[in-house]
């Protein structure tokens, strides 16, 4: 029963892990905002995966100020396994252009190569 149950578990997992890939198609290229202004960026996700969203790299014309998860409107009580949006939250502090690079990792696992770019600029 219990290798049934593991092999019920490792099918699972490949189920949900590679459906990320196509998700990948909907994060954002870029975010635009004024000096002094908040903004957000919002990325897919399912931390029942053991997933989560790391920033590997925060440009200097921004601060990280927050960081939630909301749970998908269309997740029913009682659902496990649905996925939401996890919300990065930032004030532009200066103007110009910068890279925010983000990873969608599990914290027990080495970090790869495999990292999210998205464009900020913040005008005047």
């Amino acid at each position: 029963m219990n290798v049934i149950k593991t092999g019920l578990s490792l099918l699972l997992m490949a189920v949900i892990i590679p459906s990320f890939a196509a998700e990948k198609t909907k994060l954002p290229a870029q975010a635009t905002a004024k000096v002094n202004a908040q903004f957000e960026v919002k990325l897919p996700s399912n931390p029942t995966t053991g997933y989560n969203w790391i920033v590997r790299q925060l440009p200097e014309q921004v601060a990280l100020t927050g960081m939630d998860y909301a749970q998908s409107p269309d997740c029913k009580a009682g659902m496990v396994g649905c996925g939401g949006t996890t919300t990065l939250r930032f004030k532009a502090l200066k103007a110009g252009t910068g890279k925010l690079i983000v990873q969608y990792a599990r914290p027990w696992e080495a970090l790869t190569n495999e990292a999210a770019t998205i464009n900020i600029h913040v005008a005047e």
